[in-house]
């Protein structure tokens, strides 16, 4: 059976988990290494090592690209971090759609166990409380991980194409631009060439 990727359903949950973080967000910074990204985020500045530097840019484009609305400098980047948490709840619905699409028939089954599966990682207490009130760069690696996962589910659904290489090379950069970020992003390595060998 051809698995059809409801992308629809997956934005639809991402923004249902990022309404749910804007509600819930820190008015502003917390303790500890919160603080010190926003504020290395705001002055281009580089925390302590590694450095994060991909987070540092990351944060800073998007805080200035909020700046006309007015929020403080902690809100900005406190917004980022719900951002790239919510934008990794979008990839985990297409990965748990895919996983339960396999042994369920109807397709609103399927839409309903993923966004049930979505819910579930983004509300999970360290998730949550990474994503709104203790930011740092580990919703970033959260993105990244969840981003690269589901370009191997590409890969291995089209595998026996002649482009689907593209997937894994995809999934290559992803997850070497996000080691710039935190190296927890290369933490699916082994399991993605473990499933390479087998299944290539």
């Amino acid at each position: 059976m051809e698995h059809r990727p409801p992308y629809w359903a997956a934005v639809l949950a991402g923004t249902v988990v990022f309404i749910l973080y804007l509600v819930t967000l820190a008015p502003t910074t917390a303790f500890w290494d919160a603080s010190e990204y926003i504020v290395t985020a705001h002055i281009f500045g580089i925390p302590h090592p590694p450095g994060n530097p991909l987070f540092v840019v990351l944060a800073r484009v998007f805080s200035v690209l909020l700046a006309p609305l007015g929020l403080p400098v902690a809100v900005r980047v406190n917004v980022f971090a719900a951002a790239t948490s919510a934008a990794a709840a979008s990839f985990m619905f297409l990965i748990a759609h895919r996983l339960v699409s396999s042994f369920v028939t109807e397709r609103w089954m399927g839409i309903a166990g993923a966004a049930c599966a979505a819910l579930l990682s983004a509300t999970a207490f360290t998730v949550w409380n990474q994503s709104t009130v203790n930011e740092k760069v580990y919703t970033v690696s959260m993105l990244v991980i969840a981003a690269a996962s589901w370009l191997v589910v590409l890969w291995y659904d089209n595998r026996a194409q002649p482009k689907s290489l593209r997937y894994l090379l995809a999934t290559l950069y992803v997850i070497v631009l996000g080691s710039t970020n935190h190296l927890m992003s290369v933490l699916p390595v082994p399991a993605i060439g473990l499933l390479a060998l087998v299944a290539g």
